[in-house]
């Protein structure tokens, strides 16, 4: 049978159980991790290309500005 006293038998139930919820402690952690760095590198790509559309934009602008506005005709009115 079993060599282990009651008194063991308790003591090393405890452990695997301290012991389960710490490895499932652990994978929690790491998951939330994961999706952090995933958060992460998403908002650095959007904010990449949010930036780049910016600065399109305003270059645009600049281009636009640059333009000789032409000159709209007026209507005669007889």
């Amino acid at each position: 049978m079993n060599d282990m006293s009651p008194s063991q038998q308790k003591a090393n139930a405890a452990f695997l159980k301290v012991q389960k919820q710490s490895i499932t402690r652990d994978r929690v952690f790491s998951d939330i991790a994961d999706s952090n760095s995933a958060r992460s590198a998403n908002t650095a790509k959007l904010r990449e290309l949010r930036l780049a559309r910016e600065d399109r934009d305003a270059r645009d602008r600049a281009a636009a500005a640059a333009l000789p506005k032409s000159r709209a005709r007026r209507a005669r009115v007889a």
